[in-house]
C-alpha cells in the first residue's frame, strides 16, 4: 500500500479511539493527567520490538528521539483536556486543522520541503475542510472558544512531534542507511513517549492525580481501576498502538506534512462515529446536527477529497 492508503486506515483507528477516549474521560478515567500517563506506560510494549533489529545509533539520535516523544505525551494532555471541556467532533477537528498548519510551516521553514503549487492547493482545500467540519456557521463564540487554549497547545506540540518523528527518520536513514529504519525510529521515539509519562509526575498536580488513581480508595478512583475500564483502556490502546504504527510508517514513506494534510479525513470519521454514538450516549457525546450542519459537512468532505487528491499529486 502506499502512503495515503496506510494514512487513511491509521486515522479511521485514530476516529475510533478519538471516540472510546471521550467516553473514558467522562465516564471512568475523569484527568486526563492520568490518562495520558496510563497511555505513556502502555507504550512499554514497544520493548518487544528489540529482537527485530533495533540498535543504537549515537546519543545525539537518542536525545533527540527522546524529546519528540516527551512533547507527543504532553500534546495528549492538552488534547485530552481539550476533549473534557468541548464535543470531540469540535476538538478533533480543531487540534487536527492547527496540527496541520503548523506542520506545513515547519516544512517549509525548518526542513526545506519541496512543496509544488498543486500540494499548497490541496493543503489550503485541507484546511478548510477541517475547518467547516470543526465550527458550524454561523460561528458561536462560546462553541469557538471552549478549549480553544487546549486544542491550540495540543495541535502545535504535535505538529512539533510529528514533524520531528520525520527527522528521526531521515536522520537514521543518512546514519545507518535504509534497513530497519522504521522499527528503530517508532522504538526510539516510544521510548520518549514512556518518560514522558514519567515527566507528569514532576508536576506536583499531576503526580498527585495519578497517584490517587492507582492507589487512592474512593469510589471514583476505584472505578478507574475496574476491570471493565482496564479492558476498554486496553483496547482502545491497541487501536491507538495501531493507528501510531500505521501513521509513522506513512510519513516515513510520505513526509509528516503531507500526512497530516491527509489526516483531516479522521474528522470525517469522527463526526459519523460521535453522532452514532450521541444516540446512545446523548450526556457524553451530545451532537445535535440539523439538515443544513449536514450540508456544510458534506461540503467539507468534498473539499477534504479534493485535498487529499491534489496532495498526492
Amino acid at each position: 500500500m502506499n502512503w495515503i492508503s496506510i494514512s487513511l486506515i491509521g486515522y479511521l483507528l485514530l476516529a475510533v479511539c478519538f471516540i472510546l477516549d471521550k467516553f473514558l474521560l467522562k465516564k471512568s478515567i475523569p484527568k486526563p493527567s492520568v490518562y495520558a500517563f496510563y497511555m505513556a506506560i502502555l507504550s512499554s510494549g514497544v520493548l518487544v520490538l528489540i529482537p527485530f533489529g533495533v540498535q543504537w545509533v549515537s546519543f545525539g539520535f537518542f536525545l533527540r528521539s527522546i524529546v519528540f516523544g516527551i512533547i507527543f505525551i504532553w500534546a495528549l494532555v492538552y488534547f485530552y483536556k481539550a476533549v473534557k471541556k468541548n464535543q470531540i467532533s469540535k476538538v478533533a477537528p480543531l487540534v487536527g486543522t492547527i496540527t496541520q498548519i503548523t506542520t506545513f510551516f515547519l516544512a517549509v521553514i525548518f526542513f526545506d520541503k519541496g512543496i509544488e503549487m498543486i500540494n499548497y492547493a490541496g493543503l489550503f482545500f485541507l484546511i478548510a475542510g477541517g475547518f467547516l467540519v470543526s465550527f458550524d456557521l454561523p460561528l458561536n463564540y462560546k462553541s469557538l472558544t471552549n478549549g480553544l487554549a487546549f486544542s491550540m497547545e495540543s495541535g502545535i506540540l504535535l505538529a512539533i512531534a510529528y514533524s520531528g518523528f520525520d527527522y528521526v527518520y531521515q536522520e537514521f536513514k543518512i546514519v545507518s542507511g535504509n534497513q530497519n529504519v522504521f522499527i528503530n525510529g517508532f522504538f526510539w521515539t516510544r521510548i520518549g513517549l514512556i518518560l514522558g509519562g514519567f515527566s507528569l509526575l514532576l508536576v506536583n498536580k499531576y503526580r498527585i492525580e495519578i497517584k490517587k488513581s492507582i492507589f487512592g480508595k474512593h469510589k471514583k478512583h476505584k472505578e478507574s481501576r475496574s476491570l471493565k475500564t482496564i479492558a476498554l483502556f486496553i483496547l482502545n490502546k491497541i487501536f491507538g498502538g495501531t493507528s501510531s504504527i500505521l501513521i509513522n510508517h506513512a510519513i516515513l514513506l510520505g513526509g509528516a506534512v503531507f500526512v497530516q494534510a491527509v489526516s483531516s479525513v479522521q474528522f470525517v470519521f469522527v463526526l459519523v462515529l460521535a453522532t452514532a454514538m450521541s444516540i446512545k450516549h446523548p450526556d457524553i457525546f451530545g451532537e445535535k446536527l440539523y439538515f443544513w450542519d449536514w450540508a456544510q459537512k458534506i461540503g467539507a468532505i468534498a473539499l477534504i477529497a479534493g485535498g487529499i487528491v491534489l496532495v498526492s499529486l
